[in-house]
């Protein structure tokens, strides 16, 4: 927007000023040529360096327009200013400004409202205030009816020219605000992925403590019977062997009750086991499943392994599902190599690098990798992806841990 708005001005300013130079030159008017010329280079460069510096204000969401009292002040200084220019470069270029470029060196005013002003009234305040003072100077130098058409023209110049930098400057600012919203989408993306992978992780460890509990009370309570019923068994024995042997067999009720109880623990502990594996474990059936004819998955490993929080085991895992996938659908290549890295002793990192075509350009879009950067930001680590120095594509995660 910027670059863009900067051509258009350069081109609006200094096009008159050099073509009614030379014709003010042709006539030998070379002082009038040069005060025109350096009033003209004022003009643009004042110009310039207010869009430059104001723009990001207006994309910013901080328009002069919308803001209190300074602001407003900042806003009549910038548009009397500008008007001032124009009139003395009118006035300057005197009988050598040929009919249609006239309005010229009005037009950077009507594009800075249309830029900086959102509210229809005060582009009219800013129209009503340029045409005053270009309608009474051309009234006062070549008559009513030459005013009277001035006027008409002038009125039609502006409101084009305000309306176009208007309707640019709402296209860039939606584009902007489209922008923003979909990073803060993707950041919530991974904040709710991270979210997600903890509750998985809060679920298995209440799922543990709720086994416990029914082990000690369930279980822990039969063996606490068997044990006191034998007790009452060995002291009976010789008084009274009827009751010891009901005690007995009071005893082998509760150890089979027992019994059932801990097959019914072991058995819900076998059904949660698949998900209690190792990282590498995990990574090797994630190479086993995507191995392919024609594509060769490696998983290469550096340091000796070490016990790794939940949730930086699920993210390095995320990043090799990623790269994965990135490099069967995209590279071209025949090998992928996941390389886990515990030589240092505060981070761990994981990498995917394939021996294919690579990336013409870093990703910045993709959602995948954007969900992967923005985990490894939330835990206080860093993602890379791009081409290597072989020319295959990579991606690479490191994490504190």
């Amino acid at each position: 927007m910027v670059c863009v708005a900067s051509a258009i001005l350069t081109w609006i300013s200094l096009m008159p000023v050099v073509w009614i130079d030379w014709l003010l030159v042709g006539r030998r008017m070379i002082w009038e040529a040069v005060l025109l010329g350096v009033c003209g280079l004022t003009v643009f460069g004042w110009n310039l360096h207010h869009l430059r510096l104001m723009l990001h204000n207006v994309f910013s969401e901080n328009s002069l327009g919308e803001v209190g009292g300074n602001g407003a002040v900042r806003l009549a200084k910038v548009f009397g200013v500008q008007i001032v220019l124009a009139a003395a470069c009118t006035h300057l270029a005197g009988a050598c400004n040929p009919i249609g470029m006239q309005q010229w060196f009005w037009m950077p005013t009507a594009g800075f409202a249309g830029v900086l002003l959102r509210r229809r009234v005060h582009m009219i305040l800013v129209l009503i205030g340029t045409l005053f003072v270009s309608t009474a100077h051309e009234n006062a130098v070549r008559g009513q009816q030459s005013a009277l058409f001035w006027m008409c023209g002038q009125i039609t110049t502006s409101v084009f020219i305000m309306g176009c930098a208007f309707a640019m400057t709402q296209v860039s600012r939606q584009r902007l605000s489209v922008a923003r919203v979909a990073d803060e989408l993707r950041t919530a993306n991974a904040r709710l992925e991270l979210q997600a992978d903890h509750a998985a992780v809060n679920a298995v460890e209440q799922e543990r403590s709720r086994l416990a509990r029914e082990i000690h009370d369930a279980v822990g309570h039969s063996f606490t019977v068997v044990g006191a019923q034998l007790d009452v068994a060995e002291a009976l024995m010789h008084e009274s062997p009827a009751q010891a042997l009901d005690s007995i067999q009071k005893a082998q009720r509760s150890s089979r009750e027992g019994l059932a109880e801990i097959r019914r623990s072991i058995t819900n502990l076998r059904s949660a086991a698949p998900a209690e594996r190792t990282l590498v474990e995990s990574l090797t059936s994630l190479i086993t499943a995507a191995e392919r004819p024609g594509l060769k998955l490696v998983l290469q490993q550096s340091g000796k392994s070490r016990s790794l929080p939940a949730l930086v085991e699920m993210s390095l895992y995320r990043c090799a599902q990623e790269g994965i996938t990135n490099a069967c659908r995209h590279s071209g290549g025949s090998e992928i190599a996941v390389h886990l890295d515990f030589t240092s002793d505060d981070r761990v990192s994981l990498s995917v690098t394939d021996n294919g075509r690579g990336f013409s350009k870093i990703p910045e879009s993709g959602h995948g990798l954007s969900g992967l950067r923005e985990r490894a930001l939330l835990l206080n680590g860093e993602f890379f992806a791009g081409t290597d120095l072989q020319g295959g594509g990579y991606c690479r995660m490191v994490i504190p841990a």
